[in-house]
């Protein structure tokens, strides 16, 4: 199926899904979709993912006729000029699982980052990696904090709202201006409830939003915005909202 080849071939290129995003041009949100089943891409775009992997659109789609692609891997070597050693540490990366390539690059940014500081003269600023979901949240589609393939990592300063968070998430839209904005990463602490007047995040019906708890009712910031009655939803409270954190390395 085209949601599995777009996954496997995705992990064999130790990509993440935003970075994938941010290669090709294709729309985040509009991929999240593609991979989960949930939408099937324009003609265009699946050219352009088979493009991008080397691979034939039938392949793509999985049509049982296609032809497996060759390896992207010793294709690469055969295009391009790298050292033994380059090589070698390359084939060596690609063994490794998701999560250990992302722990190799936080590696080499922080180890960038600190030689940076010390050609410049300056002092090391603390920095905490954490982890961010790739669905952003806001008065739109829904999200699942336990699909563990849908989660990235980020390097934020190290404050005392970072260090209280559980993890982090994006925001998408104007409904909670001038509080946040569209855009934005806020830290957020998991808890099942929040008192009324604090600022949280909550799963309605499918959708996700960042509101301050009103009674009965979510409430935006932004007056354009009606209250979301609670009453008769199936909904959930999925953590506190601690305050924006400062992203380093988007």
């Amino acid at each position: 199926m085209l949601q599995d080849n777009l996954k496997k071939l995705r992990e064999e290129h130790g990509l993440t899904k935003r970075e994938l995003c941010e290669k090709t041009g294709i729309s985040e949100r509009a991929y999240l979709t593609y991979e989960f089943g949930e939408r099937e891409p324009k003609i265009s775009v699946v050219q352009k993912l088979a493009d991008f992997y080397g691979v034939t659109t039938d392949y793509l789609l999985g049509r049982p006729t296609a032809q497996p692609p060759t390896d992207a891997l010793e294709r690469l070597f055969t295009e391009k000029s790298f050292s033994a050693l380059e090589e070698e540490l390359l084939r060596k990366y690609m063994e490794l699982p998701h999560e250990a390539r992302q722990a190799v690059v936080r590696f080499i940014n922080d180890a960038t980052a600190k030689a940076l500081q010390r050609k410049n003269g300056t002092a090391p600023q603390k920095l905490l990696v954490m982890k961010r979901s790739l669905h952003k949240v806001s008065a739109g589609t829904g999200y699942d904090l336990n699909d563990s393939d849908a989660w990235e990592t980020v390097t934020v300063k190290d404050t005392d709202d970072s260090r209280k968070a559980d993890f982090l998430l994006e925001i998408e839209g104007d409904s909670m201006e001038t509080t946040f904005h569209d855009g934005e990463t806020v830290c957020v602490q998991q808890t099942p409830c929040v008192e009324v007047g604090e600022i949280g995040v909550f799963w309605v019906d499918g959708c996700g939003y960042i509101k301050e708890l009103g009674n009965g009712c979510l409430i935006s910031h932004n007056s354009s915005y009606d209250p979301i009655p609670l009453q008769g939803t199936e909904n959930r409270c999925i953590g506190r909202v601690l305050g924006t954190a400062d992203v380093i390395d988007d």
